[in-house]
């Protein structure tokens, strides 16, 4: 009997000291996800819910004190809210778009506070009634929005937004746009340095471009081996398709980018998530970003810009553009967007006002106002083409490959000057046969195409909240 009793001690003991294992090791890892998260997420994103590391109180159009405008009236002015182009962009070009915004658009502070007060008080009672309110709150404006440098892409590219200000858009950015068959434009506004930074007290003054792109390789992986200290290297990275990590893999050329540091944490929603690591002042440490970010943001403490090739990024070097990596600072549109107002307020970021706004708030206008805008994607050419007749008259309907990795076509809808872009699903029902439906991109509309081998029916709408003009139930589409 004793020796049951001790045996069912020891059990219980050994359960006991397991458990105490299982519960200790839980909480160095919740310590040591704690702690990497405060480190290595860079500032956090606790403004703009959610999208900004910066508090922009004061740089917002309706609390725009810290906002550097003209000291005169634009020379281009919107009255009417109806013409006012939606903006977004970069965290660093905020102060800039938001100035822009307070100098043309007449009354905008009253109507964006209004707007989003709106917002703010249907989303806090949990009304999600209307998207577009719930739009504005989450995005932090009505015309004058911000998200940050790959949601304001996303957004433009799908004709939620018209104007989006920051970097050029990046090698999937593009792709996303050929791919909803669109093509993003992009004017050079302003000019900018992409500069890199290092702890206040490295002895390193300098690096080359090619001593760079060494060590974001991962040839250089000491200090010591660029005239510094004997420690090693801390490469840090950036997100992908953010601003900084689309313009360093330009600087990086052929280069490929070694593997980023990256950290996990757990999430509020349970499980584990993976991100790149953002700098961190720690020893060793190289970051990189845009100049406007530490002079102008003042993002970082107790660091140093490092010259390049011997050269610093001041006015003059970005000016005449003998520092190595300056770069500019583009608006970009849609091709196929046609406002009038969009256009306007375009050729006015070049006139002497608009120029006068970008350097005032951080960025070096540009010397020559004659660059030009440029396309930045093709478009394929690639489609199976069909028409049809109704009531209306003629239409096109293009229907174009299906991308790898997608389960859906984008397809074209064309009569006259009217264009309405959506995407073909295919569907597999209950007895193996299949059905296809044409849904809008921008519009909320879904309705049934029949595809044959050299037909294409449409069929009635299951539901159309845009009342976007379609083709009448049972036009029939012959391939070209």
């Amino acid at each position: 009997m004793e020796e049951k009793k001790t045996k069912k001690h020891y059990v219980r003991n050994t359960l006991l000291i397991a458990l105490a294992v299982i519960l200790f090791l839980t909480a160095v890892r919740n310590a040591i996800n704690n702690y990497n998260r405060e480190r290595y997420m860079g500032h956090g994103f606790d403004y703009m819910n959610g999208y900004s590391s910066t508090d922009f109180t004061g740089y917002m159009v309706h609390d725009g004190e810290k906002l550097n405008l003209l000291d005169h009236e634009a020379s281009f002015r919107i009255e009417r809210e109806e013409d006012m182009p939606v903006l977004d962009g970069a965290e660093a070009c905020y102060p800039l778009y938001s100035a822009i915004a307070k100098s043309v658009y007449v009354n905008i502070g009253e109507i964006e506070k209004t707007a989003y007060d709106e917002a703010q008080r249907r989303y806090k009672s949990n009304d999600f009634s209307d998207p577009e309110q719930t739009d504005i709150y989450l995005k932090n404006g009505k015309y004058v929005r911000f998200t940050n440098t790959v949601m304001a892409y996303s957004d433009l590219i799908s004709s939620r937004n018209d104007i989006v200000f920051g970097a050029r858009p990046s090698a999937e950015q593009k792709a996303e746009a050929s791919r909803l068959i669109e093509q993003i434009e992009t004017q050079p506004i302003g000019k900018e340095a992409f500069v890199f930074f290092v702890e206040e007290d490295n002895p390193v003054e300098s690096l080359s471009a090619d001593q760079i792109r060494a060590i974001y390789h991962g040839d250089i992986t000491n200090w010591k081996e660029v005239g510094g200290k004997d420690q090693e290297i801390v490469a840090f990275q950036r997100p992908e398709n953010s601003g900084s990590q689309t313009v360093m893999k330009m600087f990086m050329g052929d280069v490929s980018l070694k593997e980023p540091k990256t950290f996990e944490y757990e999430s509020a929603m349970g499980g584990t998530i993976k991100r790149v690591a953002e700098y961190s002042n720690e020893q060793g440490a190289l970051g990189y970003t845009f100049r406007y970010f530490l002079t102008g943001l003042q993002q970082e403490s107790r660091v140093k810009i490092l010259k390049i090739d011997g050269i610093a990024p001041d006015n003059e070097s970005i000016r005449n553009g003998s520092y190595p990596v300056t770069v500019d600072v583009v608006a970009a549109v849609l091709a196929s967007n046609e406002k009038e107002s969009v256009r306007n307020l375009m050729a006015f970021l070049l006139s002497d006002d608009g120029q006068e706004l970008v350097e005032r708030n951080g960025y070096v206008p540009l010397p020559d106002r004659t660059a030009g805008r440029r396309i930045e994607n093709e478009i394929s050419s690639d489609y199976e083409s069909w028409k049809g007749t109704d009531a209306d008259g003629e239409w096109e309907f293009r229907l174009y490959p299906q991308p790898e990795d997608y389960y859906s076509r984008t397809a074209v809808l064309l009569q006259g000057e009217r264009t309405v872009k959506g995407q073909v699903g295919t569907w597999i029902n209950d007895d193996g046969s299949e059905s296809n439906t044409f849904c809008g991109f921008s519009a909320a509309f879904e309705v049934p195409v029949t595809i044959g081998a050299d037909e294409l029916i449409f069929g009635s709408p299951l539901y159309n909240e845009s009342e976007t003009v379609l083709p009448d139930e049972g036009t029939v589409f012959h391939r070209e």
